[in-house]
């Protein structure tokens, strides 16, 4: 299992050293003001290998592996 930190390109938030698996519930508060079926499938897909890179651009979000 891999470790990555997550930058907000909008906002000072981050999040660091998360195991993927728990990448969607970090960011989740981030965006718990959005009511969008979109932003909330694309916060789920943080956490899938395949999507992760497309949902994070959708997000805004940058994703830096750490390990």
């Amino acid at each position: 299992m891999r470790i990555f930190s997550i930058y907000d390109t909008q906002t000072s938030r981050q999040a660091r050293n998360l195991w993927e698996s728990n990448l969607s519930d970090a960011v989740r508060p981030w965006f718990k003001d959005v009511d969008n079926k979109r932003v909330r499938d694309a916060i789920d897909a943080l956490s899938v290998p395949g999507k992760r890179k497309a949902a994070a651009r959708y997000l805004g979000l940058e994703l830096e592996c750490c390990a």
